[in-house]
């Protein structure tokens, strides 16, 4: 007990204090929960009501793919934001201009890149994907549409990352919950065609996304430019900022992120090509499940931002050990947090998956698979905040393999096997197959835990 004891009172001595990290913590978790599944909730609500399982459906496939497109948005800026509180922590602020400058340039042309890959093969992912015909085309137009405003996100986190590595988080908070507040209002009268506007169905939504993004680069732009506190990182407009030599290092960060948030995101796109299979109702009830998953998870996902930039800045100030010790706290206060909000899901599953069910075709199905799958979310929020640490440290190697490996070799193949095993229950096979993935989570857990027990993370370059 004495030892405990040392070990709590030395971890509570070390790196930031529990209020400083939740003071982070909050803008992160407001931001995350608007941008990342309060919108895409109440869309798919809007959807819902239009009362089309098929067009319903179209919008839940094609939310896989997105999910991926949004993930690849975020594989630069995370470099960055590592590279810019290295610099930020050594009072380098000259350099974290110029990297703002890198980031912008790569980000955009990875933006035009996926913009193009979407508009030649949205049909041919939905053709693999195995979804009934009539789901294509409803499908693909929405994607490629869709990826307009992801073309706008790539630039957009890019600025965030920026604002993360200087550690602002409120500004991005407030710039988020007026962006879905945007986005919301036009997503209503555009899907329905609300005061003279045209109704565009699904389409509306695409069309939301970019006014959306629009909005938000121009205002951080302003922000950026016009704040007397930042004019000590700029010593000349951030897109003149731009150097190769530069430039290609931050790739080179950047592609072990781009491999391991591929490898997750990538196997939602497995799922629902193991669920669509199943039927209308299996695909409706997995998009409806994994939105409703994602928005408990959220304080989860809003820790793991705030622990990469807490790990950069403490690595920064040659204090490996409030570091560590910001990682044991962050973990404590995840498990909390989300414990609560899952319990409250579950609890009343068949009230939350209701609001997505106006036809009643699957509360059934989705609340009975809601409970399992969400005792096995915590594998998923122990990975997520490790490989956050460790990205933070400039160690991202360690999660690229960690992750690659893990669905390659663990997560493909247990889910075919359970894709095809003679089950008739509906919410049994459903649960089976995305049982599986939160499994795949906590090999990932166990990669990471042993990396950072070993010290090696702490003397990373970046």
């Amino acid at each position: 007990m004495k030892s405990l004891a040392v070990g709590f009172k030395k971890i509570a001595q070390n790196g930031e204090t529990i209020p400083e990290i939740l003071k982070y913590w909050y803008p992160e978790l407001i931001t995350t929960i608007v941008l990342q599944s309060l919108a895409p909730l109440i869309d798919s609500y809007f959807v819902a009501q239009l009362g089309s399982l098929v067009t319903y459906g179209a919008m839940g496939m094609a939310a896989s793919f997105l999910h991926t497109l949004f993930k690849w948005s975020e594989v630069v800026p995370v470099a960055a934001t590592a590279v810019i509180g290295r610099h930020n922590g050594a009072k380098e602020y000259e350099q974290c201009g110029k990297d703002l400058g890198d980031t912008f340039w790569t980000t955009l042309l990875l933006g035009v890149l996926q913009l193009v890959l979407i508009g030649f093969g949205a049909v041919a992912l939905f053709h693999w994907l195995g979804v009934p015909e009539n789901m294509v085309s409803v499908g693909a137009t929405f994607l490629r549409l869709k990826s307009i405003g992801v073309l706008m996100t790539f630039v957009f986190i890019g600025f965030i990352g920026f604002m993360r590595g200087v550690k602002n988080t409120r500004v991005p908070m407030m710039v988020n919950i007026t962006g879905i507040a945007i986005f919301l209002l036009f997503d209503y009268l555009l899907i329905f065609g609300k005061f003279g506007f045209p109704a565009m169905g699904i389409n509306g939504s695409s069309l939301a996304t970019i006014i959306q993004y629009g909005f938000m680069n121009l205002f951080l732009v302003g922000y950026i430019l016009l704040n007397s506190d930042y004019k000590k990182y700029f010593s000349k407009l951030f897109v003149y900022s731009f150097n190769l030599k530069r430039s290609l290092h931050l790739l080179n960060l950047s592609w072990p992120i781009l491999i391991d948030k591929s490898a997750v995101a990538m196997s939602y796109v497995w799922l629902a090509k193991m669920i669509a299979p199943i039927g209308m109702v299996a695909i409706s009830s997995f998009d409806v499940i994994l939105k409703l998953e994602r928005f408990a998870f959220m304080p989860a996902a809003a820790f793991a931002q705030v622990i990469t930039f807490l790990v950069s800045n403490r690595l920064g100030a040659k204090d490996p050990d409030g570091a560590m010790s910001n990682i044991k706290k962050v973990l404590i206060l995840t498990s909390v947090f989300v414990s609560t909000t899952l319990i409250t899901l579950c609890i009343n599953a068949e009230y939350f998956v209701g609001f997505f069910d106006p036809t009643h075709q699957l509360t059934a199905v989705a609340a009975a698979v809601l409970t399992p799958v969400s005792i096995l979310v915590i594998f998923d929020f122990i990975q997520l905040v490790l490989s956050g640490a460790l990205r933070g440290a400039g160690d991202f190697k360690t999660v690229m393999w960690g992750r690659a490996l893990a669905c390659a070799f663990f997560f493909v193949p247990v889910s075919w096997i359970m894709h095809k095993l003679p089950i008739e229950s509906v919410s049994t096979r459903i649960t089976l197959i995305y049982g599986s993935f939160y499994l795949t989570t906590a090999v990932m857990g166990l990669i990471f835990l042993a990396r950072i027990k070993s010290h090696k993370w702490q003397n990373q370059k970046v």
